[in-house]
């Protein structure tokens, strides 16, 4: 293979890694929708496009946060559909429970995280498996206890999913935001975060370096169900009862976004910057759709596309160097090797 070949192929990683080509792609479908998507470049529309992806950014920096350690969360959308309906019956249409409820959610979702963590890093079960189950577990009790709609949100849990600020951005934004923001602090500026990349980039390098693996590890998946339940919750504002179809497959759409956010699903390496591009991108992709009045099969099947032509590029990237590694029979020099955390967002 000619130098040449081998510097554009990374150049092309590089920009899939660093976000680029993704929002690349967002302003492209911005700029088209703009053109052939009559009613689409309307502030009352734009709004709804940042609402309707609010919800979609937790499940994505929740799934995000479990993949920069090396491991995927398939449990979160049953999380999230068995906090709602728990949040609903509890609130039961009362503002005085509102309280009650939310902290219901917040319950549900710390018990997922932790299951999820005594599977995977208490009994070493793979956690696409271990994730998986759990989240089957999950979701089998949700529609136990609700094969229907059941249950009302708080009143005032409407009006706040509701409420826009001045110039019209609605206040559950600002929310999510603020949560992506503590997100990034966490994960840039303090010692947890740059374990997390660490852990991630190599588990074992992180350990001999004096790293306390388990708890980086225990911390990522309970973060994870806490995010999933306050999904659960944002859901549960916007149609205002407990719904059992909530959420379905939410699983899989936030590993897309963060696959195609630059995240590697090796662990150690992402940003921000191009997990929210991802979101951007699947926001944008429903709302377009549906104003062009294409078929929804097509946008699974763009999904599916996407999915695999990110994890083919990083596949590649990731397993070269590992084939090189067990060619050579390299392994980790002494306790001293520097850990790279790959920490930029």
């Amino acid at each position: 293979m000619s130098t040449f070949s081998t510097q554009r192929r990374s150049l092309v990683v590089r920009a899939v890694g660093s976000g680029a080509i993704v929002w690349l792609v967002v302003i492209a479908m911005f700029i088209v929708a703009v053109v052939f998507a009559n009613g689409f470049a309307t502030p009352a529309n734009l709004n709804n496009v940042t609402r309707q992806g609010a919800a979609l950014a937790l499940f994505a920096l929740a799934q995000y946060l479990v993949v920069l350690i090396g491991h995927v969360d398939l449990a979160i959308a049953a999380n999230a559909k068995l906090s709602a309906i728990i949040a609903a019956i509890v609130m039961n249409g009362s503002d005085q429970n509102l309280l009650l409820g939310l902290g219901a959610a917040l319950v549900v979702g710390l018990l997922v995280g932790a299951l999820n963590t005594v599977l995977v890093v208490n009994f070493g079960v793979e956690s696409f498996i271990a994730t998986l189950g759990v989240g089957t577990i999950v979701q089998g009790i949700a529609l136990f206890i609700a094969p229907v709609p059941t249950g009302q949100a708080s009143p005032a849990l409407g009006v706040f999913y509701s409420l826009q600020l001045p110039g019209g951005l609605y206040a559950i934004v600002l929310a999510v935001a603020v949560v992506w923001l503590l997100a990034w602090f966490v994960l840039r500026r303090t010692v947890w975060g740059r374990h997390t990349f660490a852990v991630g980039g190599d588990v074992a390098v992180a350990a001999l370096s004096g790293i306390r693996v388990r708890p980086v590890q225990v911390g990522s998946f309970l973060a994870s169900g806490l995010l999933g339940s306050v999904a659960g919750v944002l859901l549960l504002a916007g149609s205002g009862v407990g719904d059992p179809n909530a959420a379905n497959g939410m699983e899989f759409t936030a590993l897309a976004i963060v696959v195609i956010g630059g995240a590697s699903l090796a662990g150690g390496r992402g940003r921000l910057i191009g997990l929210l591009g991802g979101v951007a991108l699947f926001a944008l992709l429903g709302n377009v759709f549906n104003l062009l009045h294409i078929e929804v099969w097509y946008q699974q099947l763009l999904r599916g596309l996407i999915i695999l032509l990110a994890a083919a590029l990083f596949v590649n990237k990731v397993a070269r160097p590992r084939r090189a590694r067990l060619r050579s029979g390299a392994v980790p020099d002494s306790p001293t090797t520097p850990v790279h955390t790959n920490e930029r967002q």
